[in-house]
C-alpha cells in the first residue's frame, strides 16, 4: 500500500495536470497521453451509468447499451446517484444548461442507435440527424 502522505502528494499532482487544460481539445489530449484506451472506456462508461441513471433509463437499457452488468448498475446508483455524489450533483448542473443536454443528447446517440442492426434505429438516427439540423439553425 502507498503511503497516504505520498498518495496525497499524488492527488494534488493529478488536480494540478487535469485543472490546467485549456478546453476540451486540450484535456483530451491530456486523458489520452494519460490512460489507455481500456482505461478511458471505463471512465466513460461509468460517467454515462451515472448519467443514465439520473435520466431514468432502465437498468436493463443501460446494462445492454454500455455493456455491464446490472450488478455494475446496481453499485453506482447505490454508490452515487441514490446518495446524490458530487458527481450527481456535477451532471445535474450540467443537465441545466442546453448546449451541454445537446452534446450529451448527441454522445449516447452514438451508443443507443445502431442503424441496419436493430429494427426501427434508422427512424431514430434520421430524427435525431434532423433534431442536431434544428439545433444549428436556432443556435
Amino acid at each position: 500500500m502507498v503511503d497516504e502522505k505520498l498518495l496525497a502528494k499524488i492527488y494534488k499532482l493529478f488536480y494540478e495536470v487535469f485543472s490546467r487544460y485549456q478546453g476540451q481539445e486540450d484535456f483530451l489530449l491530456i486523458i489520452d497521453d494519460i490512460l489507455s484506451p481500456t482505461e478511458k472506456v471505463m471512465l466513460a462508461k461509468r460517467l454515462a451509468i451515472i448519467y443514465m441513471l439520473i435520466k431514468k433509463v432502465d437498468y436493463r437499457d443501460i446494462a445492454d447499451t454500455l455493456k455491464v452488468s446490472t450488478a455494475t448498475i446496481l453499485f453506482y446508483a447505490t454508490t452515487f446517484y441514490k446518495r446524490n455524489s458530487r458527481v450527481v450533483n456535477i451532471i445535474n448542473k450540467m443537465l441545466k444548461k442546453e448546449n451541454v443536454l445537446n452534446f450529451l443528447d448527441d454522445f449516447f446517440s452514438n451508443f443507443m442507435i445502431h442503424p441496419g442492426v436493430y429494427i426501427g434505429h434508422w427512424k431514430l438516427y434520421r430524427d435525431h440527424q434532423r433534431k442536431q439540423e434544428e439545433r444549428k439553425i436556432i443556435g
